[in-house]
């Protein structure tokens, strides 16, 4: 079963938020760097099957408990949505578009939230909600240039297949929060990445098998292993401890956290430019998230 509340959790929340958010900005950055050696369909394999290792390894240090049967198929969708689908899209947007590009569009993921969680019957849309929805939307239309449509273009490719990734990522995060609940958050999180590997490795054989490691930097070893570990298994791991303790639109709020330190950190380490058309997206993406900001309280317990 899910933890016990406990008084402080609310700080709590705040925190592993922020910790998962700051993991997630590395991502852009340290997935860049190994994307120079190491082709995107394999680098999407490598960090999934390292992951679920990894958590499948804690999980059994841990605990013993296990997911019931009922609960497998649920487990499937998510890792689908979760892992499989998200970390592809993710991936290969990643390996077309630019790290500032990357990181301002992941920023719509709180509003593709709200929307999900509408369309589920899980929050209400309310006029605040509508308005966020509409000021991050323009930021988001400004970035893939929708006035220059071509398919042919890498940028616009890579925007909108981290615009899937988005959508993806917030049906998640809304119907994942019920079974969060019920069971440890390392047994679902492990089971959920457990369940998503399978897809990807398929997805990703033709370019594994043609992998050679002979070809990959020190630099690309480095990056993956960051990769891995601080932007995978320890955000994941936070992320659903906190989704399990709050509403998933103020988990995916702290988002709002991921375009600043990607974007600083693309232009110091990348050498990327903060172009006049992005800045102006990030600031209506963020004016969109600051809109939707709700002033009540954070609940430090997991609700129904």
């Amino acid at each position: 079963m899910s933890l016990p509340a406990r008084e402080g959790d609310g700080w709590r929340v705040h925190l592993a938020l922020l910790g998962a958010q700051t993991g997630f900005a590395f991502f852009p950055i340290f997935g860049k760097l190994a994307l120079e050696t190491i082709p995107a369909m394999a680098l999407a394999a490598f960090r999934v099957v390292a992951a679920s290792l990894l958590l499948a390894l804690f999980r059994r240090l841990s605990s013993s408990e296990s997911i019931a049967r009922e609960d497998r198929r649920g487990i499937l969708l998510f890792a689908l949505l979760g892992v499989s689908f998200n970390q592809v899209l993710f991936i290969l947007g990643l390996s077309l578009t630019t790290a500032i590009n990357t990181t301002i569009l992941t920023a719509m993921i709180p509003v593709y939230t709200l929307i999900a969680a509408a369309l589920l019957g899980r929050e209400r849309m309310t006029a605040r909600a509508g308005a966020a929805v509409l000021l991050a939307g323009a930021g988001a239309f400004l970035l893939v240039r929708v006035e220059n449509f071509d398919w042919h273009n890498d940028y616009l490719r890579g925007n909108l297949l981290l615009i899937a990734n988005g959508i993806s990522y917030a049906f998640y995060l809304v119907l994942s929060r019920p079974i969060l609940a019920r069971y440890r958050v390392l047994t679902v999180v492990s089971g959920i990445f457990t369940y998503g590997t399978l897809p990807i490795v398929l997805a990703a054989l033709p370019s594994i098998t043609r992998f050679s490691g002979a070809h990959v930097s020190p630099v690309g070893w480095t990056s993956l292993a960051a990769v891995i570990v601080f932007c995978t298994v320890l955000p994941y791991f936070w992320n659903s401890w906190a989704l399990a303790r709050t509403h998933a639109s103020r988990v995916a709020f702290y988002i709002f956290v991921q375009p600043l330190m990607a974007s600083t950190l693309a232009i110091v380490v990348l050498g990327e430019r903060l172009t006049l058309r992005s800045a102006g997206a990030a600031l209506l993406i963020l004016s969109g998230l600051g809109v939707s900001l709700s002033p009540g309280r954070l609940p430090a317990r997991p609700l129904p």
